[in-house]
Parts: structure tokens; sequence; C-alpha cells
């Protein structure tokens, strides 16, 4: 098979299996309604995106009269007048989510004409269609550059994984601005990877890819600031693997700086531009509006709160039975969440849905043969991949494991990563394999078999997402599904508690 029709083959396939993919995204954000898409949740966004369009920087929502005249507008007894969730300042609404979301809609709304209100979810339903299109991308490339073109049947299972597994789907069953954050960040992280990795694989056209890459980089920062540190990180490995070796630490240190800034100066802008954002709305250029929420529900932040939430996001066990769709997270479990010896540090709260990665995404089992495998790899563009997505997933969750409560929707910030890790792993594991008929094929079966597993769980979650969004939705439907798919043999089991 020459290479170009290699290539053709490879494009297809994974473009088909992206199809298929989005084709299920839209069955679980409709709640299986398909032909149309009912109105299910929030409109946070298009309230700040139509600020944006009248020129200014807050929400187009008037703050009710009676809640200004309040002595504090912020105390709990005034929450019947409270746009709950927003940051509440010099008399507006603000959002302390990141303005990439809105902005786009925005744009989008002034691009198409829109004059109807455009509900949260579809923005969010955009952005994971970005974070798919943008993982198939970064698949193929990796494939065909760095990995020396694995199966295409692994190909096609790494993209699935990245469509499906745990909170993707989860994500979309309730796309509200919390969500659209979390995707919109992990959408421009993903893309950014995706320039990257272009400006490696085509070093004649480098340049405009980097800078791509850091343009990338910054929309992600700007839809969810929490991945500054991952993004930082990115650049300079980019930059590291890009400047080649040179003769001693200076002329390295000197082509890492040459390599670094295309990518880093869009990166640098975005920043400034985030603050002098705060600045501008808060009089404080490192206030993004949480003291301003209008809520009661304290989050705080600390050191403290690490190895919980490390434990919840990796081992915290779903909830397994008979009932379609067999797989559960269950909210409120509190002192189930954790082993009986486990002392919470105070202020540590359970109540939301968590399913830890390494019960809940098989997939994840190959993350430590990527790492290992290719931690000393002699190609640059292996190593650069593995650093890139385990970056992914580290990175870019570890700020939010600081949160005094840990919950599924912020996996979305580490799913891309994971997922990534898994097929680098998968694609270096079938060439090491070689000359090895036998084992080559036990392999491939068994990552496989991982790869169903995970994307099965990923869409049995998303099933019931935060709120049980389909039953609730559509239960016509959701109970026809149940009753035809359970395997109780029987009347199917309650839902589990």
């Amino acid at each position: 098979m020459t290479g170009e029709h290699q290539h053709r083959r490879q494009v297809i396939a994974l473009a088909i299996a992206a199809v298929c993919v989005e084709a299920i995204y839209w069955f679980l954000s409709t709640a299986g309604h398909v032909t149309e898409r009912p109105h299910f949740y929030l409109t946070f966004l298009d309230d700040l995106a139509e600020g944006f369009r009248r020129g200014h920087l807050y929400m187009a929502s008037a703050v009710p009269a009676e809640l200004l005249r309040k002595a504090n507008p912020f105390a709990g007894e005034n929450h019947a007048y409270w746009y709950w969730d927003a940051s509440l300042h010099a008399g507006h609404y603000y959002l302390y989510w990141g303005p990439v979301p809105a902005l786009l809609l925005a744009v989008a709304k002034t691009v198409l004409r829109v004059h109807t209100i455009v509900y949260d979810e579809v923005v969010v339903f955009g952005l994971a269609s970005l974070q798919l299109a943008a993982g198939t991308w970064i698949v193929g490339r990796a494939a065909r550059s760095f990995f020396d073109d694995p199966p295409i049947s692994l190909q096609v299972m790494a993209v699935v994984v990245i469509g499906f597994a745990n909170p993707t789907p989860y994500n979309l069953g309730r796309g509200a601005v919390y969500e659209a954050a979390i995707v919109g960040g992990q959408a421009f992280l993903l893309l950014g990877i995706a320039c990257a990795a272009e400006a490696l694989a085509r070093p004649h056209r480098s340049r405009g890819y980097l800078i791509a890459a850091g343009s990338a980089w910054a929309f992600a920062l700007g839809s969810r600031v929490s991945l500054a540190p991952a993004v930082a990180l990115m650049v300079a490995a980019t930059a590291w693997v890009q400047a080649g070796p040179g003769k001693g630490w200076g002329s390295r240190l000197r082509g890492w700086v040459r390599a670094a800034l295309p990518a880093g100066l869009p990166l640098a802008a975005a920043l400034f531009g985030l603050l002098l954002y705060n600045r501008l709305r808060f009089d404080a250029w490192l206030e993004f509006g949480r003291r301003y929420q209008l809520t009661w529900i304290a989050a705080p932040t600390s050191w403290r709160y690490l190895l919980p939430s490390l434990y919840s996001f990796l081992l915290r066990d779903p909830t397994l039975s008979c009932r379609f769709p067999f797989v559960f997270a269950i909210p409120d479990l509190g002192a189930r969440a954790f082993p009986a010896w486990w002392h919470l540090p105070d202020g540590y709260f359970v109540y939301e849905q968590v399913a830890g990665v390494l019960v809940a995404s098989p997939w994840s089992w190959l993350v430590p043969a990527a790492v290992l495998a290719f931690a000393r790899d002699s190609r640059p563009g292996a190593s650069w991949a593995v650093a890139i997505a385990t970056l992914g997933a580290t990175a870019a969750l570890f700020p939010a494991m600081t949160v005094a409560s840990a919950t599924n929707r912020y996996l979305g910030d580490a799913v891309g990563g994971l997922s990534l890790l898994g097929a680098f792993a998968a694609f270096g594991l079938y060439h090491r394999l070689r000359g090895r008929t036998a084992l080559r094929r036990a392999a491939l079966a068994g990552t496989l078999a991982l790869g169903v597993l995970t994307a099965w769980s990923g869409l049995a979650l998303g099933f019931l997402g935060q709120y049980a969004h389909f039953p609730s939705n559509n239960p016509a439907l959701a109970n026809k599904l149940v009753q035809k798919l359970s395997l109780c043999g029987g009347p199917p089991a309650p839902l589990p508690k």
C-alpha cells in the first residue's frame, strides 16, 4: 500500500469514527429527541454575550433594585433576588468563568444574525465537537509522524475513547456554563497540541503552526484560567524539542527562547488581557469574581484537600448494576465515598458524583506503559507527544484538586491528556511487539477491549449526567431503553442510591 493511499484510508476511517461519535453526542445532548433540541438548562453565556454585543463587560440582565437596596446583597436571606452563581459588583452582574465561550457566542450571533436566546448547552455541544475534532487530528498526525503507523483499528479506537471517555458525555448531559468553561478549555488545549504536533512534523512551516498553537492555548486560558500551569509547561516542552540539540547549555537555551516566542507571545498577550479584564470589571488585576459570587456554597481551596480529591479522581468507585446503563455515579455518598479509616480535612465535603479514572476508564491502565516506554525514547516526536499528554493529564487537573470537594466534571480538565496517553501507549506497544505475532494480536485485542469498556462507561455516565438528563427530559424513551436492555432477569432493579 502506497503512503498516499494509506494516508487517505486513515483520514477516511478517522473521519467516519468522529462523525459517528458526533451523532451520539447529538442523541445524548438532545435526550434522544434528535430532530429538535429542547431548551434544558441555563443562559449565562448568552446573557454575557449580549452584554459584550452592547459594548460593555457586564451581563445584559439588570440587577433587581430590591437587591441593590439591601445592606448586604450577598446575605443568604436575599437569595430570592439573586442571579445564582453570577458575580455582583458595582450594580452589575458578571461571570467569574473565562470570557472566551461568551465572546465566541457573541461573534457567532453577530455574524449569523441570530436574535434569539442561545442556551448554554448549544455552546457546550459546539465546544465538545471542537474537542473531538482536535483529538482526532492529534491521533492522525501522531500515528503518521511519531508512532510508525499503528493499525487503523487502534487509531479509530483512540478517537472513540477521546470522544466518549468520562466525563465528556457526562458534561454534555448538563451543558451549562460550568461545563462550558471545562469543555472549552479542553477543546482549545487539544487544538493547541494538534498545531504544535504539526509544527514538529513539518519544520518548514513550524513558525506558523507554533503561533497557531500559542493562540489556541491562549483561548484555553481564556476559557479556564486554571489551565495556566499546563499551557505554560506545554509551550516550554514544545520549544525545547523544536529548538533541537545545541552546543552547550547556552546555545540550547538561546534556541529554546527563539522557539518559545511564537507560541509564548499569544499566551502572554492573553494573560495580560485576562488580568486587564479583571481590572476593568472589579478594580483589581487578580480578582476573577469569586469574591462577589452570589451563592452560599463555599468552595475554598487548600493544599490539605489534595489527597482526598486525588483519591476521588483516581479511585472513587462507580456503582455497577444489572439495570441499564449498568454504570452509575452516585451523588451525596458522604462517608461511603472513602475508606472507613480515612479522616477528611476540615471543610472538605462530599456531594457531587465522581467516577474514578482507574475504575471507570480502563484505557487509563495503559498510561504507565506510555510513560515508561517513551521517557527515554530517542525519537523526539514520540517523547514530546507523551510529555505533552502527561502535562494535559496532570498539570491541567492539579488546580482543581485543591478545591474543597471533587466533582466528576472536573475530570474534563484531564480527559484529553489521559486519552492520548493511552493511545500513545497502545501505538508504542504494538510497534515494540513487531515480529511476535501472537503477542501482538493479544495486545491489540486487549487494548481494543479496554477502549470499548472505557467508551461504554463514559456513555453510561452521560446517559444520566449530573441531574438525570436523559430520563428527566425524555422519560418515555429512557424507560423503554431500561426495560429492553437491562440484564436483571425480571423487572429492572431500582436506581442505585
